[in-house]
């Protein structure tokens, strides 16, 4: 009865679309993790970052090795989701609702159709205060400014266009919050990788200087069990300029008497200089997973105009991107498999090797003590038939050759076949 209901509990978790921190709680602290992953046809590293992304503790490595000896620790209780947050892992990729604030909300406005929509703020929680650490930033020769803060929102503009930025970021953030969806700075040592910004509008082999700024840390959006990385950057056009006060001014912005050429065959530098419109990039964060979009302006606030069609690209993608990731996954477990057995191997090669070697130098050293033991029995036998001759001798001369042969032995030492066996050292079973 037991078995069966087992089974009856892996059919159900199984077939389930969406799955709340609570059930995935109680399941951890249940049965490990591998027969959680198992139910659910996902690898167990896979399900891990899930409890990673919604904030669920799990048992530590060695947890049900304790528990088989009786030696369990008491289970962490589970912390409130913060507002914003997933509450629920959906497996097909789609929106999952998000954590509710604890504090007293504002009153919620009805829609034509009578159902309620959620009061957003005026400003996204990730871009609070952006604008002071864009005021504050150093300006590099190119125009693009280099915040001393490297934990923010992915934006990378020039002075003049940090207020179309941080709009346009906003209504995105915003856009997407108002779909259950959150958008949040990674945070340290997540596993997340942040695709490279080239900002210029037609792509070129030219080695770009200065390097843009970049943050710690991805700007990212979380749709079901899914993470797209976020970029916003300012366009750059390759024109001609000239180098004023340690920074690049464009030649067209300056007087016609300052426009002439430093240089006396009249060659003029060129440099990538920021053109005031932006650029949304929308990118795979997983490492091996390649999965790119980006949304050029065409004029100043095109972006603006087509995010709810970026995010019905993200929601329609998100899917897709989770079988990359879980491609992906298996490749790199089936890698890592194969990786160990190589070593496995090559850890079994060396010690045939090391066990060989101790087998040839045991047999060497044996073939010495019988050498050594063939030696000590010819040495043996002349001092024998030396005694043995001595008893022909006359007594005078007998003393005197006994003396010779007893230095003869000192010098020599002991001629024990047994003490030489002793030296040797058999291999150990």
């Amino acid at each position: 009865m037991e078995d069966a209901s087992a089974a009856s509990s892996s059919v159900e978790d199984s077939s389930k679309d969406i799955v709340s921190r609570e059930e995935l709680y109680e399941q951890a602290w249940s049965k490990p993790m591998t027969k959680i992953a198992a139910q659910y046809g996902v690898s167990s590293s896979y399900l891990a970052r899930v409890f990673t992304d919604l904030n669920v503790p799990r048992p530590p490595v060695g947890y049900w090795a304790q528990v088989a000896v009786g030696k369990g620790r008491t289970r962490p209780s589970l912390p409130p989701a913060n507002p914003g947050d997933r509450d629920a892992w959906s497996r097909n990729g789609a929106p999952v609702r998000v954590a509710k604030p604890s504090q007293k909300t504002p009153a919620k406005s009805m829609s034509r159709r009578g159902r309620s929509r959620p009061v957003l703020p005026d400003r996204h929680p990730a871009l609070i205060g952006i604008e002071e650490h864009f005021k504050k930033a150093k300006e590099g020769e190119n125009g693009y400014l280099k915040p001393a803060k490297r934990a923010m929102a992915d934006l990378i503009v020039s002075r003049t266009g940090v207020a179309h930025a941080v709009d346009v970021a906003n209504q995105l953030y915003l856009a997407l919050l108002s779909k259950g969806l959150t958008v949040t700075v990674g945070a340290p040592g997540a596993y997340a990788v942040r695709n490279e910004v080239d900002h210029r509008e037609q792509p070129s082999k030219r080695y770009v200087h200065p390097p843009l700024w970049q943050p710690d840390r991805a700007t990212l959006v979380y749709i079901g069990a899914v993470t797209f990385g976020l970029t916003i950057y300012e366009v750059s056009e390759y024109v001609h300029v000239k180098h004023v006060d340690k920074r690049y001014v464009r030649l067209g912005s300056l007087d016609s008497a300052k426009r002439q050429s430093p240089f006396r065959d009249g060659w003029v530098m060129s440099a990538d200089m920021p053109t005031g419109r932006l650029c949304l990039q929308v990118y795979s964060p997983y490492y091996g997973v390649e999965w790119i979009h980006r949304c050029i302006e065409e004029k100043t606030g095109d972006l603006v105009k087509i995010i709810p069609s970026i995010l019905k690209l993200m929601i329609d993608q998100a899917p897709a991107l989770a079988q990359k990731v879980e491609a992906e996954q298996e490749r790199s477990d089936r890698e890592r498999q194969l990786w160990e057995m190589e070593w496995q191997e090559s850890r079994r090669r060396d010690e045939e090797k090391r066990r060989l070697k101790a087998i040839q130098d045991s047999r060497e050293q044996l073939e010495n003590v019988i050498q050594n033991w063939a030696k000590v029995n010819s040495i043996q036998a002349f001092f024998d038939d030396v005694e043995r001759s001595l008893e022909a001798l006359a007594p005078e001369q007998k003393r005197a050759m006994s003396e010779r042969l007893s230095k003869a032995k000192d010098l020599i030492g002991e001629l024990s076949a047994l003490r030489h066996f002793e030296r040797w050292e058999p291999l150990s079973t």
